[in-house]
């Protein structure tokens, strides 16, 4: 009898362990007022991107979800199925905040579109740009954001190669071929505006 207990013992602190990694905060939004921690989710896979936030009737404070948008073009956000009002940050590829949008309406098909080309975006509760401060020119640490130590966009960023630029020039001609098809075009828009 007192095995089966320890064992119970062990199980609920091994338990109550991973709980608490899972809210250790893995995100950092350096403001003029100082750091401010977030744990965030991360959407990554086609599947995470699309039903992002979708559904929940809260959001934790200081928690939120993190979009890898890396492999995107001309991303766009919705509010389709999310009950909770949220606040959009978006996150160029150096991690600085170039773009805010606050309180986006929950439930609503309208579609959110960056004036600025992105690869992360960032949503938390509604009224946290506010409560923190958070502006544009802010600086966003995450794994998502490949920088080095100073801050600056890390080597996998820079500018390619002469070899690397031909073969990019390659991929964006077949990608700009694809999107003279107007069936081709209008596929692949609807998928990058899915995104939550």
């Amino acid at each position: 009898m007192s095995k089966f207990i320890k064992m119970c013992l062990a199980v609920m602190l091994i338990a109550s362990c991973s709980k608490q990694d899972e809210n250790n905060p893995n995100l950092t939004i350096t403001t003029d007022n100082g750091e401010v921690l977030y744990t965030v989710e991360e959407a990554q896979t086609p599947a995470e991107l699309e039903k992002g936030l979708m559904f929940r009737e809260t959001l934790a404070a200081d928690s939120g979800m993190i979009f890898d948008l890396s492999g995107v073009t001309n991303a766009a956000m919705w509010m389709k199925n999310t009950k909770i009002p949220l606040d959009m940050v978006f996150i160029d590829q150096d991690g600085v905040i170039s773009w805010i949008y606050e309180n986006a309406e929950p439930e609503s098909t309208n579609f959110i579109i960056p004036p600025f080309p992105v690869t992360t975006v960032l949503e938390i509760n509604a009224g946290d740009v506010q409560k923190h401060g958070i502006k544009v020119g802010d600086t966003v640490k995450h794994k998502f954001i490949k920088t080095t130590e100073d801050g600056t966009a890390s080597d996998e960023t820079a500018a390619p190669t002469e070899d690397e630029g031909s073969e990019e020039t390659s991929d964006a001609e077949d990608t700009a071929q694809a999107e003279d098809t107007p069936e081709k075009a209008s596929e692949e828009s609807k998928t990058e505006a899915m995104v939550e």
